[in-house]
């Protein structure tokens, strides 16, 4: 009888020891099912253990219902084995709340949990986000003294780093008496999912100095932060410590330099990586793709992207990244074969990808697609409803943009970005009226605080010529970026108020905010058109601070703005350094030479730039025939407007032929002029024919300048300039009935007449002067000393030409007035200010007169003194006497 018992317990447990390996290494769930049947035959299925075991296979299998079905049928049970496997189970197969519910029920029924109970509890109250039930369950662990087990504190750091409560998860992970890989992965994994990629870095290197060795998972955890700081650096050694170690064949951590190498531009290395992968999954290609389109490199992404299609199904991101792509690259053919892709491979095409697919079609110049996406959106978010109202504006279909609108208000709130649109549709437009409808609208919605909004309508008034609402804007602004200062001081150019454009900028600096290239590139223009070159050195010092020397377009605003400052020497400094330069350099230097009348020097750098291999465009050929034309030199100036169409096949425009009309003038060949201008193909215009007459003027000849008025007048511009040089031919040739109606005409058209001014800068302070100016400092020293000079200089044998007097008056009021022109005040008031023997300098808004002209060649070789005037043409050098522009001005 003995014998037989000890047989059968023999033969029991060696089917019990088979059974446990057979279940350890089933499979599929067909041999999980046999077994299962094997354990009821053999009367197995009482045992506790192989229930558990068996709901841990069928969890394995993503089989909750079997999981179940078998705890119920082993319950009641105090065993807490078999309610940690359940609750396991429950949670492995993300059936949180049921999981949660058995762990409280062990609590009602009085059963203790244990070690392995809590780390699933943990686990699924991090799966719902139940911030309450995590802290019952924290809570006790700490009464039950559990607060020291590993597996218990690496669940806890996971769980709270999923409720980014990361000072939690670090409270949890310091006070560990003891850590494992799991620990540090845990926390460095809850840092980078929750994007603080600098203490992810930080705990991983304390975890490299405990000398400890990082598996898979810590290379995919940390990887991410090294992406998300741009630190190449770093991310190039934890690449170099994976091949070390030996796990660059695991793809998870390939796909994580995949995308680190990505978020550094690095495409060549993550192209590299690629390549090498032995396997490659969905996600390695979909980084890939996203990678190459992320930078721009659409056709490189594409053309991944039809690889790709063949051996794996790309996931709604990539897809959207592509059809992105094809909207830069205007493919309306590919865009469609992607949308029908989308379509045919089952995707539910949602809101965004149908936004994307909008703005694509947009793109591609298929509108009535867009409209046939839009409408077709089921529940349109406000980004479909912008994305549609921007289509329209792009298209400049302005009234639809507008209709649509208003359809919008009465599904969905308008948000920022739909009035930041709008806004720049009434700037585009001009409509002051709608800028300020939109304003109060927004304000009622409570968008006027959003500094992008803001910005916006500073622009939009501003643009729309309405600065004083431009400034009231700016200063509401409770706070300014980079792009508020940028966009005020732009608007003051726009304005034409360059000395508020000056003082915003010396406000910007007070303030503490840092100037950046668009700063910079839009207050030298102000330099310029000031002759600000004190304000122009010190934002070229400021240019040296920020590193921006190097830059191209800075270097190509400053020779602009030295040269217009009358420092010509600076500005070919300036080129000089420059290491690069593009079509745009050139251009400059050879506009500031002709500005100086060194043609010669003009047509050095035209043959200069063309050997350097840099193709002039048609900005460059006006820039030489200008210069050209204030040398005198004809022949040169005719040949680049030949070669323009002959070599460079660049068809003339207006401008170029207006320099070729302006080159003959000025030399004198009037009747050369006229007849170029009768046989242009194009339809001059009054710029052409203002050239011709300005020429006219000057020269005397009163039968062409007579023609040349008349077909001004015919033309009718809006341009006061050309009636008021019209009306000073008239002037000149006593022609006063015909003056005054022009007058009448500018006076009727609402049109106003520039008033001439002059200034000049002495010890950091501009003196402003106006024609028949008295009202200013040192006016009597001022017209005391131009009295002498007149003396002096009759002695020398000037005399006054009255034909630059345009009034019907007398000849010693005639006298009186050119006394009175704004340079000469400004010379004068710089001779009594300045030491003797100093250059002078002083800028004119418009043309200098012929008799200030002849003036200042006098003046200049009397107090023997450089005097550097810049009017509205160019700079004249007068020296002993002479003039640089050699009378071609």
């Amino acid at each position: 009888m003995s014998t037989l018992y000890v047989f059968h317990e023999c033969s029991r447990q060696t089917l019990f020891s088979s059974i446990s390996r057979a279940l350890t290494s089933a499979a599929t769930s067909t041999q999980l099912h046999k077994l299962h049947s094997l354990i009821i035959t053999s009367g197995l299925h009482h045992s506790v253990v192989f229930s558990a075991k068996l709901i841990a296979k069928y969890a394995h299998f993503r089989d909750p219902t079997s999981c179940l079905y078998l705890f119920r049928l082993a319950s009641p049970s105090n065993n807490v084995y078999l309610w940690n496997s359940i609750i396991r189970a429950l949670t492995h197969n993300r059936l949180f709340s049921q999981a949660l519910s058995l762990y409280s029920e062990t609590q009602r029924i009085g059963l203790q949990p244990d070690t392995h109970t809590f780390p699933s509890a943990i686990n699924a109250c991090a799966g719902l986000l139940d911030f309450e039930m995590a802290k019952s369950v924290h809570d006790r662990v700490l009464e039950m003294g559990f607060g020291s087990d590993l597996y218990i504190g690496n669940a806890l750091i996971d769980m709270y780093s999923r409720f980014n409560n990361l000072d939690k998860a670090h409270k949890v992970f310091e006070e560990m008496p003891l850590r494992d890989v799991v620990s540090w992965n845990s926390l460095i994994s809850g840092y980078s999912a929750n994007g603080h990629w600098n203490e992810a870095l930080e705990t991983y290197y304390r975890f490299r100095n405990l000398g400890l060795v990082p598996d898979s998972y810590t290379m995919s955890t940390v990887l991410p932060a090294c992406g998300g700081l741009g630190a190449v650096e770093e991310g190039d050694i934890i690449h170099g410590l994976i091949e070390k170690i030996g796990i660059k064949t695991d793809v998870i951590v390939n796909n994580g330099l995949l995308s680190m190498y990505c978020k550094f531009n690095g495409l060549i290395d993550g192209r590299r990586i690629f390549e090498e992968m032995v396997f490659r999954d969905a996600v390695s290609w979909n980084t890939m793709i996203c990678g190459y389109s992320q930078v721009g490199l659409y056709e490189e992404s594409i053309k991944l992207f039809m690889e790709m299609v063949n051996q794996f199904k790309p996931d709604l991101l990539t897809i959207t990244s592509i059809l992105q792509a094809c909207g830069h690259l205007g493919d309306l053919e590919l865009g469609k074969y992607v949308h029908d892709y989308l379509i045919t491979s089952g995707y539910e095409c949602d809101t965004t990808a149908s936004n994307i697919l909008i703005s694509m079609y947009a793109k591609c110049g298929n509108l009535l697609a867009s409209q046939e996406v839009f409408s077709g959106i089921k529940c349109k978010d406000s980004v479909s409803w912008n994305s549609m109202i921007n289509v329209y504006i792009q298209n400049g279909s302005f009234d639809k943009g507008m209709k649509l609108f208003k359809v919008m208000k009465t599904d969905v709130k308008p948000d920022s970005v739909t009035y930041v649109m709008l806004l720049s549709m009434s700037t585009q437009l001009g409509d002051l009226d709608l800028g300020k409808e939109l304003q109060c609208d927004l304000v009622k919605m409570g968008f006027d605080s959003n500094i992008v909004v803001s910005n916006t309508l500073v622009d939009m008034y501003a643009k729309c010529g309405a600065m004083g609402d431009s400034l009231q804007v700016f200063e509401n602004m409770k706070a300014r970026d980079i792009i508020t200062w940028n966009t005020i001081i732009a608007s003051c150019v726009h304005s034409e108020d360059c000395n508020l454009g000056l003082r915003m900028i010396s406000l910007m600096r007070t303030e503490g905010m840092t100037p950046d290239m668009a700063t910079i590139l839009s207050i030298l223009p102000v330099c310029s058109f000031l002759a600000a070159k004190r304000q122009g050195k010190e934002i070229h010092g400021y240019i040296f601070k920020l590193g921006l020397e190097s830059d191209v377009p800075v270097g190509n605003v400053l020779i602009e703005m030295y040269s217009k400052c009358g420092s010509l020497r600076n500005s070919f400094q300036v080129f000089k350094l420059m290491k690069r330069k593009d079509v745009v350099t050139w251009t400059a230097l050879i506009s500031a030479y002709g500005m100086y009348g060194e043609g010669k020097k003009a047509l050095r750098a035209f043959e200069e730039m063309e050997a350097a291999g840099i193709v002039p465009d048609h900005v460059a050929f006006v820039a030489i025939i200008f210069a050209c034309s204030h040398s005198g030199l004809v022949e040169e100036g005719l040949n680049y407007f030949h070669r323009m169409k002959k070599d460079y096949e660049i068809e003339p425009r207006i401008e170029h032929y207006a320099c070729v009309v302006d080159l003959l003038s000025r030399s004198g060949l009037l009747d050369k002029a006229e007849d170029f201008i009768l046989s242009m193909p194009l339809k001059p215009d009054s710029s052409i024919w203002g050239a011709l007459l300005s020429a006219c003027r000057t020269r005397g000849d009163t039968e062409i300048a007579g023609r040349v008025s008349e077909r001004i007048i015919e033309l009718n511009p809006d341009d006061t300039g050309y009636y008021v040089l019209v009306s000073n031919v008239y002037a000149g040739l006593g022609k006063w009935d015909q003056v005054r109606s022009i007058r009448r005409s500018i006076k009727a058209k609402g049109l106003k007449k520039d008033p001439g001014c002059s200034w000049i800068e002495i010890q950091n302070r501009v003196y402003v002067f106006g024609t028949g100016t008295k009202f200013f400092e040192q006016f009597e020293e001022v017209n005391k000393l131009l009295g002498i000079l007149a003396g002096l200089m009759a002695k020398e044998g000037y005399i006054a030409n009255f034909q630059f007097v345009l009034h019907d008056i007398d000849e010693d009021e005639k006298r009186d007035m050119l006394c009175g022109h704004s340079e000469r005040l400004a010379i004068a008031f710089g001779l009594l200010n300045t030491k003797p023997g100093t250059p002078l300098q002083v800028m004119k808004n418009l043309r200098v007169c012929g008799d200030c002209h002849t003036v200042t060649k006098y003046i200049s070789k009397i107090v023997q003194r450089e005097l550097l005037v810049r009017d509205a043409n160019r700079f004249h050098v007068f020296k002993d006497g002479a003039c640089s522009c050699g009378d071609y001005w």
